[in-house]
């Protein structure tokens, strides 16, 4: 499912904005010819769940305070905020999923809210126009969605679709125009026997692409089905694995591409021909994120990309995954300042001098050296000349020594043999 804290926004011109919730404030980060930029804190102390949109040029995005208070921060240019207030009230909506529609004259806003019964929701819809609230219209009751409790898209300028849950295993979608205001009929979509654990879903001109994992007791499958005008296909069993998650379905160059992970591997399945048939299912090994999560993406609904969420990775900041985002243009004026061209002659001539100075240098420093080298061995063979006067000295004195040692003992021979005749 959609993590709420995390979208990204895709320009007419192709650009990648990502807005993420991060310890009570909401950042911005843009794709630009350096790589991503840093952090740019939008808003403050807000609940963590908000609703992004762009409408001509402008980017909406509207927040939370927590008890009651919405807010509306504005930019044309992503870098700049405008904030106002628009209602202040006592309940609390730190959960409370709004989707927002900006028009020429008013602000549409779809959310839900709790009813008497557990796990039914009321989804809701008003406008704020002129400053004022207008009566809110209660559109069906339905059970929330983990995660993200429905799913929302802008067809057209003034018409939507909802997606959202009529029972416990049935997905519906409906239909609505904003002017004049018409709510359509609820048509069932999914309906399975085991709970769907994720779903994901992208419309082009003809067809309703759905994408969802079932889980079973001891297995889940990745079904794929499509629903052109009244008919739905049969559903088609593209995997089956002990351990499912993160399907994405979206369309790329006229091809439907599905993507999910199994036993957190990526796994990615291809058709040419708009969903009628598929082609072998094959382990994606672009890179991908360890821990993948997904955003929903907005603005994305060109020939090139056509798609409603985006893969996120959690351990990076929640940079997107698969899709390439083309990078925000250099800033006009870098772009028309001169570059300077440098005088070669000047710098060569300056080389040289340097060069010179340095082998002045050297050639003195050589001189010292030799002079102190010279001295150095002067007083050395000084001091063996010395040393070895010295030693031809005691090898003299020894001698001597030597030689009273050996003549003493002849001497006193004859004294011992005299005494001994004597006696």
């Amino acid at each position: 499912m959609q993590n709420p804290h995390v979208k990204y926004l895709k320009t007419k011109k192709g650009y990648f904005y990502l807005f993420y919730y991060e310890q009570g404030n909401i950042f911005c980060r843009s794709f630009s010819y350096d790589g991503w930029t840093v952090p740019q804190k939008i808003a403050e102390r807000v609940a963590p769940v908000f609703s992004l949109c762009q409408y001509e040029d402008v980017a909406y995005l509207l927040y939370s305070g927590g008890e009651g208070q919405l807010y509306l921060a504005s930019s044309s240019d992503f870098s700049k905020w405008e904030h106002r207030p628009m209602m202040r009230g006592t309940q609390n909506t730190d959960h409370t999923k709004f989707f927002l529609l900006p028009s020429e004259d008013a602000f549409h806003i779809i959310y839900h809210l709790p009813t008497e019964s557990t796990n039914v929701d009321s989804l809701v819809y008003t406008v704020f126009r002129n400053g004022q609230w207008e009566k809110p219209y209660q559109i069906d009751r339905f059970m929330p969605m983990q995660k993200t409790p429905f799913l929302a898209r802008r067809l057209s300028r003034e018409h939507i679709i909802l997606y959202y849950r009529t029972g416990r295993n049935v997905l519906s979608a409906r239909e609505m125009l904003l002017t004049p205001y018409t709510m359509g009929s609820v048509t069932p979509l999914i309906q399975t026997p085991s709970p769907y654990t994720d779903v994901s879903i992208v419309n082009d001109n003809e067809k309703i692409h759905m994408l969802y994992i079932v889980r079973g007791m001891f297995r889940t499958q990745v079904v794929y089905q499509y629903k052109r005008t009244s008919a739905i296909s049969t559903p088609r069993v593209l995997w089956e694995d002990t351990n499912c998650d993160n399907c994405l379905a979206f369309l790329e160059n006229g091809k439907v591409i599905l993507m999910w992970t199994a036993n957190g591997h990526p796994m990615r399945c291809t058709s040419e021909n708009g969903g009628a048939s598929f082609g072998p299912v094959e382990r994606y090994m672009e890179k991908f994120p360890g821990y993948c999560l997904k955003g929903e993406l907005l603005g994305a609904q060109d020939d090139s990309l056509n798609a409603a969420e985006c893969y996120g990775n959690a351990q990076h900041g929640f940079l997107p995954a698969v899709f390439t985002p083309s990078p925000l243009p250099r800033p006009k004026a870098e772009e028309k300042r001169p570059i300077p061209q440098p005088d070669y002659s000047k710098a060569y001539t300056a080389l040289q001098d340097a060069h010179k100075k340095q082998m002045e240098e050297l050639s003195a420093l050589l001189a010292q050296r030799s002079d102190e080298v010279a001295a150095v061995n002067a007083r050395w063979k000084a001091q063996v000349e010395k040393m070895e006067a010295e030693l031809a000295a005691l090898r003299k004195e020894n001698e001597t020594l030597r030689n009273k040692q050996t003549t003493a003992p002849t001497t006193l021979l004859p004294q011992i043999n005299d005494t001994k005749k004597d006696a």
